[in-house]
């Protein structure tokens, strides 16, 4: 409770500061500015310097970030893409220091797409987006070497842990077909293709349009998409989609897998695919983690040159 109280406090005053940008002085290359607090004997931040602090990015009245209460590393002082800048800020800066800056919304704006700003950026309306960075510590050569150090053992155990996942796939599919007495023999790439019932309709072929009714779900079970309302609900999951799904067969439009799968059957059909990861997401994609064996059942409603 009491860090909370401190935290609301904290953004209290310091949007009280953002509101009174009269207070605020401004370089040549127009980055506003207004010092907290200032320690001219503590080290001045420089080029290349790695930074460990907290900060609160706010733009018309909304508070985008807040890290305070977390000093963290955060970033590397370097040359900025535009004149009155985030680097030209800290550069101002000793370690210990707080301060606010103002850049230039529209000079932030040229680097990122549309969506990748606050909804109420207008462009070419004056506005700035606020930052109140406080330098908790400057790090040491040493701090730096420790810290790579750090970020390389994590990369490499990572990559272990990716390679053993990517290892262990093949048991799992193999566990699940003799738990599941899956008499579906493999392609030559490892996708069974599970007939539940033959269609009579037309038979798919590269350039066709299939339309289906689908759901995803790894090996466990568990449900990870659909485009059925029914199934969404029955297992307490809402995806939002529920209208049957087309695709042109050929034009790669879904994972290997599904392009494999489909072709040849008839329309009518109901299958399972058990797709290894390499014909579907191999390192992982969004919900779906590294080296993840998924099973789709589909029914192909209609197909359609």
């Amino acid at each position: 409770m009491k860090k909370t109280l401190t935290t609301v406090v904290l953004l209290l005053v310091t949007m009280a500061v953002f509101t009174s940008c009269n207070k605020f002085k401004t370089t040549e290359s127009g980055l506003e500015y207004k010092f907290l607090e200032k320690n001219k004997k503590a080290p001045l931040v420089k080029m290349d310097d790695i930074l460990e602090g907290e900060m609160i990015v706010t733009f018309e009245g909304d508070t985008l970030v807040n890290t305070f209460g977390d000093p963290k590393p955060f970033t590397r002082v370097e040359d900025d893409q535009f004149s009155g800048g985030h680097n030209e800020a800290l550069l101002m800066m000793h370690e210990g220091d707080n301060a606010i800056f103002g850049i230039y919304a529209d000079s932030i704006a040229q680097f990122l797409e549309p969506n990748q700003m606050p909804k109420a950026y207008v462009k070419g309306a004056g506005q700035r987006i606020y930052y109140n960075f406080h330098i908790t510590h400057i790090l040491t050569p040493e701090e730096i070497q420790e810290l790579q150090e750090k970020d390389i053992a994590q990369m490499e155990a990572r990559r272990q842990q990716l390679e053993q996942m990517k290892e262990n796939e093949p048991n799992l599919i193999e566990e699940y077909v003799k738990t599941n007495n899956i008499k579906a023999k493999p392609t030559a790439k490892g996708l069974y293709v599970i007939v539940n019932k033959k269609g009579t309709g037309k038979k798919i072929a590269d350039g066709d349009k299939v339309t289906v009714l689908y759901a995803g779900r790894f090996l466990n079970g568990v449900l990870f998409d659909t485009n059925i309302e029914s199934v969404a609900q029955a297992e307490g999951r809402n995806s939002g989609h529920y209208a049957p799904f087309t695709i042109t067969l050929g034009n790669h439009e879904v994972i290997p897998g599904w392009e494999e799968g489909l072709k040849g059957l008839n329309a009518g059909s109901k299958v399972t695919l058990l797709i290894p990861s390499d014909l579907a997401y191999g390192p992982g994609y969004g919900p779906i983690p590294p080296y993840s064996p998924l099973l789709f059942d589909i029914e192909i409603v209609s197909v359609n040159q």
